[in-house]
């Protein structure tokens, strides 16, 4: 008998002990946000591996998050909101149901902007301050955080032009429960208008103030920009001289208005080898290597070794660059290359010395002259021998476009001419002229889908054709037009059917380029083309046409480029029913 009791008394302790399992479920919201905000805040649902001791236990925890469920709800815009909990007690779990009512969205009536200096006697006026910009809509719903949102942007805008202390006074967020609206007035304090005074630099031990101060975007005495802060920080960071970057302001401005200015580095190792595999279809695997040295003398200059070994070609490449030289904005750049490329026209060998300026007129406009001495062995083509070419390359760019490896909207112009002297053929010349012209048009306010379009080409000035060598004259069929056919296979041929390479070429690509996630995407593309004998491009003749699929994979460096094409005109015993090309950046 006192057996049965202990078994008994075991079983009622352990009864009174077990806690309670349970399982949540919403019903009435349906704002994605807010619900997200509620399954992610409220004890309910962050507490529900943590189990209460007893459906008491439950009921208060339930009912404890109804205050919190109604704040959620009146941030999000619903000022008439109300909250019920009932609770099921079933096995194995209870279950919890929370009904909302969730009322009406109220809408912005008004949304004021109070801009004043120190007290609100000295008002001020700012255009940029306004709903628009500012991204409130009147009759429109407003969540609290999209409040805060509009006030970080207005600060921003303050930092832009002059006032980097601004801060916000007040907010008032006045609900009308007869209109169902909101009306919403922000006080700003200005601060003192600012303007860049006396840095200060720390941490570079290695790289002189000298070379800090010339990628500067502002001059001391100039009005405060945080842009110019921005830009500032990010030429420091793309030098690849430093591992971080912090620039900061005093709190307090001078009498005058000056505000100190201090900019932190952490310098990063100057020296560096790296080393790469790639594959190509038609080039087959390939190997690269390098070493490079960024801090020559302390000013950025830049000492690099490049090695290329393929199925088809190697090439040694040597480049000394002066940034700055003599003028910021510009630099001076020496380059020693050595290359041999075994293509299906031609083969050849070649060495070349190469000296020019680069010259940086704004952020979208560059121009880049020079004078290059090659000498050329051309064999294997319809064309052989050996050339002596003084060249003067002359290029020119203006990018308006949005981003340089994955532009989404606006336009770029390339165009490059290089009068060249044929020394060992008789002394004749003649010009190479090659252009450029691509447009991004977003379909969509997120630019996730985008229509690029490119036309490109080119042609020369010569009297005899026979004095172009052959590597120099335009083929179709690289990586960026014709990409269904072989490569370098798009010319007219002589009388032996051999590849003789064409005096004009005109392209055309559009491409639809579709990012489905924030790391992959895909682009579905067309190709056409042109390469002939005459002067300048035409319309006349047969055009080439191609179509393919790409995959693009969006890494922190840039896209990773996959692309498919399959040939629309495929010539017998030329073309392949297919061609893979793999690299980084977009193909225009």
């Amino acid at each position: 008998m006192r057996y049965f009791a202990l078994i008994g008394f075991f079983f009622i302790a352990t009864t009174a002990y077990a806690k309670v399992s349970y399982k949540v479920e919403y019903f009435g919201v349906e704002n994605p946000s807010a619900l997200k905000t509620i399954k992610t805040t409220t004890h309910l649902s962050s507490m529900r591996k943590n189990s209460p001791e007893s459906i008491s236990a439950l009921r208060y925890r339930a009912e404890s998050d109804i205050p919190d469920i109604i704040k959620i709800l009146h941030a999000h815009g619903y000022y008439e909101a109300s909250v019920q909990i009932h609770i099921e007690e079933t096995s194995p779990q209870a279950l919890v149901h929370v009904y909302v009512h969730s009322g009406p969205a109220y809408t912005v009536k008004d949304f004021t902007i109070e801009l004043f200096q120190g007290s609100k006697d000295r008002c001020l006026s700012c255009q940029e301050l306004s709903m628009g910009t500012l991204g409130v809509s009147v009759g429109k719903q407003i969540s609290a955080q999209e409040v805060i949102n509009a006030e970080l942007l207005a600060l921003q805008k303050l930092s832009l032009c002059g006032y980097p202390l601004a801060s916000i006074s007040d907010r008032a967020i006045v609900a009308n429960g007869e209109t169902k609206t909101v009306s919403i007035r922000l006080d700003i304090d200005a601060g003192p208008r600012a303007y860049f005074g006396e840095l200060k630099l720390q941490g570079n031990t290695q790289v002189k103030n000298l070379y800090v101060e010339q990628k500067l975007e502002w001059r001391q005495g100039e009005v405060y920009s945080a842009s110019q802060v921005e830009e500032t920080q990010k030429a420091l960071m793309d030098s690849g001289l430093f591992n971080s970057v912090a620039i900061s302001h005093m709190d307090i401005p001078s009498p005058d208005g000056m505000l100190p200015m201090q900019i932190e580095v952490a310098e990063s190792k100057h020296r560096s080898i790296y080393g790469g595999v790639s594959y190509q279809t038609y080039y087959g695997p390939g190997l690269t290597a390098g070493w490079e040295h960024r801090n020559i003398r302390g000013m950025g200059q830049k000492l690099s070794l490049k090695g290329d070994l393929t199925k088809r070609s190697q090439s040694g490449l040597a480049t000394y660059l002066i940034p700055n030289f003599y003028k910021v904005g510009q630099d001076y750049v020496w380059e020693a290359e050595a290359m041999y490329l075994n293509v299906l026209p031609y083969s050849e060998r070649s060495y070349s010395l190469t000296n020019r300026f680069e010259k940086r007129f704004n952020k979208k406009s560059r121009i880049a002259f020079g004078l290059e001495g090659e000498k050329l062995f051309v064999h294997s083509s319809a064309l052989n021998g050996d050339y002596w070419l003084i060249e003067v390359p002359i290029f020119y760019a203006y990018n308006a476009a949005d981003n340089l490896l994955n532009p989404t909207e606006g336009f770029n112009i390339e165009y490059k001419t290089t009068p060249s002297l044929s020394v060992a053929w008789r002394k004749k010349a003649y010009v190479m002229n090659q252009f450029a012209f691509g447009y991004y048009l977003p379909v969509n306010p997120s630019h996730s889908l985008v229509l690029a379009q490119q036309v490109s080409g080119g042609f020369f000035f010569s009297g005899d054709e026979k004095t172009i060598p052959l590597p120099k004259r335009f083929f179709g069929g690289s990586e960026e037009e014709l990409r269904g056919y072989t490569y370098y296979s798009v010319c007219p041929v002589n009388s032996k059917n051999e590849l003789i390479g064409g005096r004009s070429a005109l392209y055309y690509t559009l491409e639809a380029r579709a990012r489905l996630t924030k790391n992959f995407g895909f682009v579905p593309f067309f190709d056409m083309g042109n390469v002939s004998e005459s002067k300048l491009p035409t319309f006349k003749g047969k055009w080439l046409k191609s179509v393919g699929i790409g995959a693009r994979y969006f890494s922190f460096i840039g896209p990773f480029r996959l692309d498919v094409g399959f040939p629309l005109n495929p010539r017998k015993g030329i073309d392949k029913k297919f061609r893979i090309l793999v690299s980084i950046g977009q193909t225009f």
